[in-house]
């Protein structure tokens, strides 16, 4: 890949260096994020492990401590006859209460934290090791048995295993067919057609990256003879 960016490079009489830094770096790029999608393939839910912190918080043992005794009242005691001996104030006889209407916005949130707390208070928590894995599983913190080496790929399961190997057809539009720039682009379509890490769409966004670098020097390009002066047409987009 070094020796096919020198090549490109040479390509260019002006901007050598800064061409070939900014080839380099986006091929860096797209090995980073390959090698961070490789070394975390599973990331468990934070707002499944913060439910797990706190359902775990549940279990703590509560010590009951010995209740004091109330001080004892030195004041006499009042002798009470009838609560309701006394005659009414009459402060609402004449007053006049609206009602409410019947579309009374709800308040989410309020609705949301009274059903989380109903759903508390009818969880159980886990009594063996056993139900502790069942509730896990549900939640998705652990792997699924049988493991078929597909979990975590839903998006990817709609989509052909031809689209992520066979990406030469991405290049027709816009790359010349020979020269330094179809070599180029060839070894960048072979090395993400063998990425397992990333997604059909991160492949096709790195392939438009190239386009679009190599389209904004095209004037260049021509003048050195890589590509020939042909009227470019705006390809479709790759993001699709």
């Amino acid at each position: 890949m070094l020796q096919a960016v020198e090549n490109v490079s040479k390509t260019f009489s002006k901007e050598n260096e800064e061409l070939k830094k900014n080839l380099i770096a986006k091929l860096e790029s797209i090995t980073d994020e390959s090698e961070v999608a490789r070394l975390e393939p599973f990331k468990p839910d934070k707002q499944k492990t913060a439910d797990l912190n706190s359902l775990l918080n549940t279990l703590k043992v509560d010590v009951k401590k010995p209740k004091k005794k109330a001080p004892e009242s030195h004041l006499a005691a009042v002798k009470i006859d009838n609560v309701y001996g006394a005659d009414p104030s009459g402060i609402f006889r004449n007053a006049n209460f609206k009602e409410e209407s019947g579309t009374v916005s709800k308040l989410t949130t309020w609705e949301m934290l009274y059903q989380k707390d109903l759903e508390l208070l009818a969880t159980q928590p886990p009594s063996n090791g056993f139900q502790q894995m069942i509730l896990w599983t549900k939640q998705g913190k652990v792997w699924q048995f049988p493991i078929d080496n597909e979990q975590g790929l839903e998006e990817e399961a709609q989509v052909g295993f031809h689209e992520h190997v066979f990406l030469e057809p991405y290049l027709k539009p816009w790359c010349p067919r020979r020269g330094p720039v179809r070599h180029f682009m060839e070894l960048v379509t072979v090395g993400l057609s063998k990425n397992p890490y990333l997604t059909v769409a991160q492949k096709k966004e790195h392939i438009n990256w190239f386009r679009n670098f190599f389209d904004a020097q095209r004037s260049i390009l021509i003048e050195t003879g890589a590509i020939p002066d042909v009227p470019s047409k705006s390809p479709p987009s790759l993001s699709a």
